[in-house]
């Protein structure tokens, strides 16, 4: 992702989905234009519908160095640790004061 974005870029991001959807774009102005979220039916929320008068939701939006740093953007997922189950720590405690 580096590649194609720089430090300095404005840019949207899905905090959900960890990734930067597009750059900001900005009005004669020089505000920058709101991107609203799409609304999708997720398993927590089967019946999204975007209804009259609802609220809308909104990406943020940031430089790129600090949306990879707030979101984490950039890296390798960090996979669950290596934990033992209550059974195993006990039964290794008792055999062993410490253990690994």
């Amino acid at each position: 992702m580096s590649d194609t974005y720089k430090d300095t870029d404005f840019v949207y991001v899905d905090a959900e989905k960890r990734c930067v959807i597009s750059l900001v774009e900005f009005d004669k102005n020089g505000n920058p234009i709101p991107k609203e979220k799409e609304i999708v039916a997720t398993p927590k929320n089967p019946k999204a519908i975007k209804r009259k008068g609802a609220r809308k939701y909104y990406y943020p939006w940031g430089s790129y160095k600090t949306m990879k740093r707030i979101y984490k953007l950039e890296g390798k997922e960090r996979e669950s640790e290596n934990y033992k189950t209550l059974d195993d720590a006990l039964e290794l405690s008792s055999k062993e004061v410490f253990w690994n």
